[in-house]
């Protein structure tokens, strides 16, 4: 297993978190420090079964995933939490609560989020608090979990003092009055339930410490008048540049770039050509960096939008070169001191998340663009930069600058050096939100151990509670009660039967939540300085609910079972009390391994090893174990 930890110590101390946690993280860090890399090592090497997510086309291509709407089926709009009817809002709002009702998933979407352990939130800082709210409550319904996502642990990535969450005046208006801000963490559920935050701090885009000490200043509202005398150095309002390749410009409109870009083009001698994307199967994320129809001349100074896969790495994401000639379809591009470099096409793909025969989450492509890697590059838009790294740009902080978008131009260049501004930088355009300060509180390196150490715990207690399930019977009385064929029989014996089946689950399983909320009120005083005392109550408990399943459900079915079957549609419903028959022995069983998970004492030192190895065995199983049980007395009150 390959490894990040030499160039980036915490890195590995971050994938164990997520690996042997369940524990909901939100990794942050500077421009440059990482973050998509480790993103990348965790999708590679994390045995959990896992999506990952974004909120724009464009993230969500960057991170190789989909967009969150895309995802979760979600109506654009905005959302209001709360039980609240269509007619009270505004146009352009839903519901939570009804958003949540009038969805609907196949079969295999349901599996999916069922299945589904990690579920990683990539540039969160554009995901409004409204869409976690709604998430949350999606998750919890289809997962059947009332834990917040439904149990589900997430992974939250993102910079929060780079791009916000975009919200209109209008619907800023109707939230404003339940959130304190549009992020993403005044969402309801993660005021009530904060996640553990983690930053990664060592910078690799930048390496100069006098521009890294700036840009530090600049996001954490410290910068003095030294400090912005010393970037305001680089003022040059009548820079001009004669050099075959010229600075970027770096603007806030796309309206701008387009026009300076469009400009240069028309400004040079020659012929346009236009290159046509090819797009295969499904792709309809199209928020691309590439262009459908992407229009060149010999002289065009062009930035590569991705990455170089191959072994030579001949460009990167946001490098700057100049088409040297366009002959019969082949485009060499050429760059300062380096050799030309023939232009070939890449591909972007687009995925759907599926659950495979085994029960296993695997990512498929459904569709592929086929472009020229490149843009014309006189000029981009801060949202387009996102990703970008360039050696030289123009930043023109005028006006039409918002606050905290100057930090997110400015650390797009490597070195100060390489900076030229148009205007001068005031204290007012670098001013970072009060409510993003506040909110940050990253867990030092040295706290990540203990951290480690308490979420492992309470991982484990989730792990055997698993175990104590009633989900899937459930499930098959549901469908019993709703086959259309079976709904029609004239038996009054059978719904009887049914009914007091189904009342029995449903009483059972507000025990059993009371039950898990015993454990977990008893973890809380005692932590797993209590295990023996843990250990007993989930003995008692696996006793108590086997006993109750045995009596209230096995044997009232046995009765219906008994009948011969004499015609088709009665031998359809005995082959569906049959399946209702293997869910309850299958809960049995599962409740007897889960009762015996933590009978021997478990040492903090085996935690990892012990997680590995059981956290596997939550399925169903077809082993059977005997209905007479020991009868033990369970105190739940």
């Amino acid at each position: 297993m390959s490894s990040t930890s030499d160039a980036n110590p915490i890195a590995d101390q971050i994938f164990e978190f997520i690996e042997y946690t369940n524990e909901s993280v939100f990794l942050t860090g500077k421009a440059g420090t990482g973050k998509t890399t480790l993103l990348k090592r965790i999708k590679q090497q994390s045995t959990k079964k896992m999506a990952v997510v974004a909120p724009t086309g464009v993230a969500a291509m960057n991170a190789k995933g989909t967009t969150i709407n895309s995802f979760f089926q979600l109506p654009p709009g905005s959302f209001f939490p709360g039980d609240v009817a269509l007619q009270h809002l505004q146009d352009g709002f839903s519901s939570i609560q009804s958003t949540v009702n009038d969805l609907s998933f196949a079969n295999d979407k349901l599996k999916l989020f069922r299945e589904l352990e990690l579920l990683v939130i990539d540039e969160v800082s554009m995901v409004r608090c409204d869409v976690m709210d709604m998430i949350d409550a999606l998750l919890r319904s289809v997962r059947k979990n009332s834990s917040p996502f439904g149990g589900l642990q997430l992974l939250l990535i993102g910079d929060l003092f780079q791009l916000p969450p975009v919200t209109k005046r209008e619907d800023w208006s109707v939230l404003s009055k339940v959130y304190a801000s549009p992020y993403f963490f005044d969402a309801l559920v993660l005021r009530q339930n904060p996640v553990v935050q983690i930053e990664l701090t060592k910078v690799y885009r930048q390496t100069e410490e006098t521009f890294i000490k700036i840009l530090n200043d600049i996001r954490n509202n410290q910068i003095d008048n030294e400090t912005l005398a010393l970037l305001n150095e680089r003022f040059d309002p009548d820079f001009q540049d004669d050099a075959d390749i010229n600075p970027i410009i770096i603007t806030s409109h796309n309206a701008e770039a387009n026009a300076i870009n469009q400009q240069k083009l028309d400004a040079l001698k020659g012929e346009s050509y236009t290159f046509e994307a090819e797009i295969n199967g499904e792709f309809k994320d199209l928020g691309l960096q590439a262009e459908q129809q992407l229009v060149l001349k010999v002289g065009a100074q062009i930035m590569f939008i991705k990455n170089d896969t191959g072994d030579e790495r001949k460009f990167y994401n946001g490098k700057i070169g100049r088409v040297k000639s366009i002959d019969n379809g082949e485009i060499y591009v050429a760059f300062p001191d380096e050799e030309d470099l023939l232009l070939t096409k890449s591909a972007w793909q687009s995925f759907e998340y599926q659950i495979d025969e085994d029960e296993q989450v695997s990512q498929n492509q459904v569709g592929e663009f086929l472009q020229y890697p490149v843009k014309l590059a006189w000029a981009v838009t801060i949202h387009k930069s996102q990703g970008l790294t360039f050696d030289h740009a123009i930043i023109d902080a005028g006006k039409s600058f918002i606050s905290g978008q100057v930090y997110v131009a400015l650390s797009r260049v490597r070195t100060l050096s390489g900076l030229i501004l148009k205007s001068k930088i005031n204290k007012d355009s670098l001013r970072s939100n009060n409510e993003v300060i506040n909110f940050l509180q990253p867990a030092m390196a040295g706290d990540l151990n203990l951290l480690m150490k308490q979420a492992q715990e309470k991982y484990i207690l989730n792990l055997v509670l698993a175990h104590f399930n009633f989900n899937s019977m459930m499930g098959a009385v549901d469908l019993i009660q709703q086959d259309p064929e079976i709904y029609k029989v004239n038996n009054p014996f059978l719904k009887t039967q049914m009914q007091e089946i189904t009342s029995a689950i449903k009483k059972l399983d507000v025990l059993l939540e009371k039950f898990r909320q015993q454990i977990n009120n008893l973890y809380q005083q005692d932590g797993f300085e209590a295990q023996e005392n843990l250990q007993n109550r989930i003995t008692a408990a696996n006793g108590y609910f086997a006993n109750e399943l045995s009596v209230k459900l096995l044997h009232p079915l046995l009765k219906l079972i008994r009948v011969k079957p004499t015609n088709k549609l009665q031998q359809h419903i005995q082959h569906q009390l049959q399946k209702l028959r293997q869910q309850i022995e299958n809960s049995i069983t599962l409740m007897h391994i889960g009762s015996g998970l933590l009978a021997q004492p478990l040492a903090a030192k085996n935690y990892t090893e012990w997680i590995t190895k059981h956290r596997r065995r939550q399925t169903k199983t077809s082993e059977k174990r005997s209905a007479t049980q020991e009868t033990v007395t369970l105190q739940l009150f």
